[in-house]
């Protein structure tokens, strides 16, 4: 990192050693420790704070599965190009959903048509989209309703050549 060698940090070392002097040394030496320190507790409750909002892990052994070095352009294009049908993929019959008070909550707030359903709090509001939910899910049922159309009210009679009450 920075070209930077041992050799390189003892001199630097050693130089600062000679021009701050004994005396004051180990008081910059325990400055110098303590801003290190915190530095890497802002880092962390930084990279904490980020992964709450995100509600992603930032933890680099995580990330390694997105990287595209671990793809293999040759493979992919052999096994595209392979006379073998891929296998094919089951899909397990969805469970039934297990209806909760809560849900039938946000299912009375769900208008026909809605596309997605917003949950959590106002400060954290979190998406999901009513397609996604499970086909016997209350919420995606009350998107899925059509409410009978309102009537508009009829206008009341007026008497014609009547004078508009309050002129004379």
């Amino acid at each position: 990192m920075f070209g930077l060698t041992i050799e390189k940090l003892l001199l630097v070392g050693l130089v600062a050693g000679l021009v701050i002097g004994p005396q004051r040394l180990p008081l910059y030496a325990q400055q110098l420790g303590a801003t290190i320190r915190g530095l890497r507790r802002m880092l962390e409750s930084a990279r904490t704070t980020t992964e709450h909002d995100l509600g992603v892990s930032l933890a680099r052994t995580e990330w390694n599965a997105f990287d595209p070095r671990q793809y293999d352009p040759r493979r992919i294009v052999r096994e595209a190009l392979s006379d073998t049908p891929p296998t094919a993929v089951t899909t397990l019959p969805e469970p039934a959903t297990t209806v909760t008070p809560e849900m039938l909550a946000e299912a009375e707030r769900v208008r026909p048509g809605q596309k997605y359903l917003i949950t959590g709090s106002s400060a954290h509001p979190h998406r999901v989209l009513i397609e996604s939910l499970a086909t016997d899910d209350p919420r995606r049922l009350a998107s899925q309703i059509e409410k009978l159309p309102v009537t508009p009210l009829r206008p009341s009679p007026t008497v014609v050549g009547a004078a508009p009450s309050g002129e004379c």
